[in-house]
């Protein structure tokens, strides 16, 4: 259920916006979805995109691999992002070998704890995926903090903002 918030919006390519994705936002979606729904319904990131160019996804801090298996729920924080650097870096992404060595940190499939309910899920995009996806996403609206918007797109930021609280951005 999507809250009535100001809706404001901003240009696209504003210095800034990248940041703003990788603090994180909030986005509508339905609890129960699994992770590979959630960014090709939710988000909107093409099926082939979803599978070859996110190689690191964390739920609630946890690596994720089984797309298919872990499910959102209500509350979810969920961080996307292109391949990571490093021996860390590929230990974290998803179909890795050496990804073995972190299964007792690795998000574990499950049922979401409700299904088919309303979900706000707090979500952060990396690297790439904020470069590339990014667009995608603010064309559907994320609901984000005026003062984080203006701290972030600093001059860029669009005119109508209220001092501080919840707001609608799109582009």
């Amino acid at each position: 259920m999507q809250e009535d918030l100001k809706t404001v919006t901003m240009q696209t390519g504003i210095p800034g916006t990248i940041t703003l994705l990788q603090k994180g936002v909030v986005i509508h979606s339905t609890s129960g979805m699994s992770i590979r729904e959630f960014m090709i319904k939710t988000i909107g990131l093409d099926h082939d995109y979803a599978e070859k160019r996110v190689r690191a996804i964390f739920v609630n801090g946890s690596p994720v691999d089984d797309i298919d298996g872990v499910k959102i729920n209500d509350g979810d924080e969920i961080s996307l992002s292109g391949a990571l650097p490093g021996i860390s870096g590929i230990a974290m992404c998803r179909d890795t070998p050496i990804g073995a060595f972190r299964s007792d940190i690795s998000a574990k499939a499950s049922d979401a704890t409700s299904s088919g309910g309303d979900a706000r899920i707090y979500l952060k995009l990396f690297n790439l995926i904020a470069q590339e996806a990014g667009k995608t996403l603010l064309q559907k609206g994320v609901i984000a903090l005026a003062e984080d918007v203006r701290g972030y797109l600093k001059d860029g930021a669009p005119g109508g903002l209220p001092d501080s609280g919840p707001i609608l951005l799109k582009i």
